[in-house]
């Protein structure tokens, strides 16, 4: 089975509020897909019904193959991050990963592995509640990632992240995905879709208005550049990717790709 996300006219309604509205999505395994759309485009209300934390309206939800119902054996394949980060605040980082990895019956070494991995070291020992957002973010993605999971569902990863986190979690996503883990990511942050996703799909008010290749959404991009702006519109948005791409490699994105 190639594809390990399925969703076919996934709705949810609250009144006359369609949150979610006719949904077909398909998630192709080993792939990086980036789910694109502003605040309140339907993004963490889709994320809750793929995790089965909420149920929908009508449509379906298949995990690896397998429509979500009472069983969630699946659920042990995969590793997510919804909405804010979130640990027990008065437990050290180091006694919430390792609650975790109980619960998950992760490696005795795992909790170990992804306090390093994530660049938590120096703050193993220290209370969740006292850590920066940033970290807090740090230590939920090190948490989705205890287990090795198969799939990961992340809400908006890069949220509180400064510049070097961004690349740091980057990179890792990238590596997982090379080794063959799934990636599900949301963002309503152009620039960290455009980076690292393989395919994109932006959502708005709950429909998938479009989807394609990172590469073919940027020939797109370009084209509506070239089309609906007069040349010194045109010289402004190179600019402005240009400064784009500049900063993230002066932040240690050594070989930032092309948007």
């Amino acid at each position: 089975m190639n594809d390990v996300i399925t969703t076919e006219a996934l709705a949810k309604h609250y009144g006359r509020v369609h949150a979610v509205d006719g949904l077909d999505l398909q998630v192709r395994r080993g792939e990086i897909y980036g789910f694109l759309g502003r605040n309140g485009a339907g993004k963490t209300t889709t994320i809750r019904m793929l995790l089965g934390l909420i149920k929908p309206t009508s449509g379906t939800v298949r995990v690896f193959g397998e429509p979500i119902g009472t069983d969630q054996e699946w659920l042990r394949r995969v590793g997510f991050l919804v909405e804010s980060a979130t640990a027990y605040p008065n437990l050290a980082v180091r006694e919430n990963l390792e609650l975790h990895r109980r619960l998950t019956g992760a490696a005795h070494s795992a909790t170990e592995t992804v306090i390093e991995r994530l660049g938590l070291t120096e703050y193993a020992d220290r209370r969740a509640g006292r850590l920066s957002l940033g970290n807090k973010q740090r230590l939920s993605l090190a948490r989705a990632l205890l287990h090795s999971p198969e799939l990961l569902i992340l809400d908006e990863p890069a949220n509180a992240l400064d510049p070097a986190g961004i690349v740091e979690v980057r990179g890792l996503l990238r590596e997982l995905a090379n080794s063959g883990v799934t990636v599900f990511m949301s963002s309503h942050i152009l620039a960290e879709v455009a980076h690292l996703a393989d395919r994109i799909g932006i959502v708005h008010d709950g429909r998938l208005v479009e989807e394609a290749s990172r590469n073919e959404l940027a020939a797109r991009a370009r084209a509506y550049v070239r089309d609906s702006f007069t040349a010194d519109e045109r010289e402004q948005a190179l600019l402005t990717a240009d400064l784009e791409r500049y900063f993230l490699a002066r932040t240690g994105d050594t070989d930032p790709k092309e948007l």
